[in-house]
């Protein structure tokens, strides 16, 4: 399986990248125009990276049920 990695924020022309534990800095021209913090990448053969819509997705779909979780609790962990 494709190393997944996500966008975790840009830094003028780069893009920070986080997955398997490292953190990967790569030039924004590498990635989909339309990329935004939090998606889900692959990196292709040609050393570009790819979208992962449904990883993305999910992983959105995760973040907000947990804070929903913790707003129903009152916030205390």
């Amino acid at each position: 399986m494709d190393q997944l990695f996500i966008i975790d924020r840009f830094e003028g022309d780069q893009a920070v990248l986080s997955g398997a534990g490292q953190t990967v800095l790569a030039p924004r021209t590498q990635l989909p125009k339309a990329s935004a913090e939090g998606d889900a990448l692959i990196q292709t053969p040609d050393g570009r990276f790819a979208l992962v819509p449904d990883a993305a997705q999910a992983r959105r779909r995760e973040a907000a049920a947990r804070l929903r979780a913790l707003l129903k609790r009152g916030g205390n962990a």
